[in-house]
């Protein structure tokens, strides 16, 4: 069995553009995924509309390039989730992480301003992402193990207990 990739983020929020230009600029720091809340046609107010991550560019930058919040039928909000644990990680876990993370939960939550990973994450793994805090309407955690399951293998594995 592989090792179970455990993947937790600290959501803080909500805020506005202004603030998150002001606040999160750091360039030793102001990375992780984020989430856009506004009001959707169809679903309503207070609707995540897109969930996305800023990893090459910090949040200020990253959620600037999105210029179509100003055009929304009402304000946005932004929540930012940063990575986290008990020890710290090198650049290449994190990068791998906050993909992993990225692609799990547009997958659940299915933005409607999203286009990719809508109906699969790909090939990931043993893969438990947990959100803490200001989470909003993100699920508290989300995982591959249901596809995971032996339940799925064609071989017929998997069997009633008796």
């Amino acid at each position: 069995m592989d090792k179970l990739i455990k993947i937790e983020i600290w959501w803080h929020g909500p805020y506005k553009m202004e603030d998150i230009t002001n606040k999160f600029n750091d360039p030793n720091s102001s990375f992780g995924l984020y989430q856009i809340y506004g009001t959707h046609n169809i679903s309503g107010p207070n609707t995540l509309l897109y969930l996305g991550k800023a990893c090459d560019q910090t949040f200020a930058i990253r959620l600037k390039q999105h210029d179509w919040t100003e055009w929304e039928a009402s304000a946005t909000e932004f929540f930012i989730g940063q990575l986290g644990g008990p020890k710290n990680i090198e650049d290449e876990e994190w990068t791998k992480q906050i993909n992993f993370a990225e692609r799990l939960l547009i997958y659940f939550c299915a933005p409607p301003y999203n286009t990719q990973y809508l109906n699969n994450y790909g090939d990931i793994h043993n893969t438990l992402v947990l959100n803490f805090d200001k989470i909003n309407r993100l699920p508290m955690e989300v995982s591959t193990f249901y596809n995971d399951s032996n339940f799925w293998d064609v071989n017929d594995i998997w069997k009633e207990f008796t």
